[in-house]
């Protein structure tokens, strides 16, 4: 049985334990996007004081909690006081509209006023208008606060080209617009896509426009990672853009994905992220190849695809094909290379009719 663990707060949510003890060292953690220390979410907090406590053998828990002493109040005060639950649908809202939009369910600037309504968000305006810079609770600031928000919404999505809005308010998707919804895009990234990509644009350019999606915007930047991926990217094949700002989450992510292709080996901590970048470009490059058809470009379309596979294979377009079957290396392929049989061995069909 394990007696002590020691885990850091990232991976608190993934931990299926619990325990008689649990000991929190510090409440704060490095956001290398902000470059300063930031407070741990009072949720993670909760979240781990529920692990101290074990079913069936313990009658109560325990959980220590060291902390800087100015904040020992603030985090009682936090931790024993209700905690209102608030919507952070506004935050969200243009990808909420652009899926609606393309279904049909909002298809005026009145539906979507009567969208807003239905949720949580529209409940919490008047119980906490400080929270929403809301400047009074009455029917007229209420109304005027959700027009205004749906016209702001509404205006960005018709900018991004995502849909189109009369003069009489109507709205019906465009095509940009529905790649973001089929695909779950964000809105932002759709219209960077769109923006970048050119006739000419070849497989590193993709590569680019991809790592500067927004759904990598907040991959973390743990304290020290910025030494650890100016390490990786000096290594790299190809040279990052010299635009590259090792705190900036894009570049880490453009980073992971050289990492992939060259096989690099990872930290845990990186080798985490990389799933996650790997996840998402696996639904972006679709999203991207279909930008590229809607304006009947075939060589940016080919490229697409080939980075596609290469993001399958975690392989370069230019390595040997032989690298795709798995567990083969450098050193296997080269003994192929140098099999001097009846045929060469060029292809994976070429293993399969080796003897034994």
């Amino acid at each position: 049985a394990i007696n002590v663990l020691v885990c850091p707060v990232d991976i608190c949510w993934k931990v299926k334990i619990v325990s008689h003890l649990v000991v929190i060292m510090g409440t704060e953690t490095f956001d290398g996007r902000e470059r300063r220390y930031v407070d741990y979410p009072i949720a993670d907090l909760l979240h781990m004081m529920g692990m101290a406590s074990r079913q069936g053998i313990d009658s109560s828990g325990k959980c220590v909690i060291m902390c800087h002493t100015p904040k020992k109040e603030h985090l009682k005060k936090l931790l024993y006081d209700p905690l209102p639950i608030e919507s952070h649908i506004d935050h969200y809202l243009h990808d909420h509209f652009n899926s609606e939009i393309v279904t049909k369910t909002i298809s005026c600037m009145q539906d979507a006023v009567d969208y807003i309504t239905w949720t949580l968000l529209y409940r919490r305006l008047s119980k906490n208008p400080n929270y929403y810079n809301l400047q009074g609770t009455s029917n007229v600031h209420l109304s005027e606060h959700i027009s205004d928000m749906v016209e702001t919404v509404l205006g960005d999505l018709e900018a991004s080209k995502c849909c189109q809005l009369t003069d009489d308010g109507d709205v019906s998707p465009l095509n940009l617009g529905m790649i973001a919804a089929y695909y779950y895009v964000q809105y932002e990234t759709i219209e960077l896509i769109a923006a970048s990509l050119t006739a000419k644009t070849k497989v590193r350019g993709i590569l680019e426009i991809l790592s500067h999606a927004s759904e990598f915007s907040n991959l973390p930047i743990r304290q020290g990672e910025e030494k650890a991926l100016k390490i990786l990217a000096r290594n790299l094949p190809q040279n990052l853009p010299e635009s590259a700002q090792f705190q900036d989450p894009r570049t880490k992510a453009l980073v992971l994905l050289h990492c992939h292709f060259s096989r690099k080996a990872l930290s845990t901590d990186l080798r985490t992220d990389q799933k996650r970048v790997l996840c998402d470009s696996i639904n972006l490059i679709p999203a991207i190849v279909d930008v590229i058809s809607s304006n009947g470009w075939l060589k940016p379309a080919l490229a697409a695809m080939e980075l596609s596979q290469m993001v399958v294979q975690g392989l370069w377009n230019k390595d040997n094909i032989l690298m795709q079957i798995p567990h083969f290396t450098k050193e296997i392929v080269q003994r192929c290379e140098a099999y001097e049989g009846e045929e060469p061995i060029e292809s994976v069909f070429d293993i399969l009719t080796l003897d034994d």
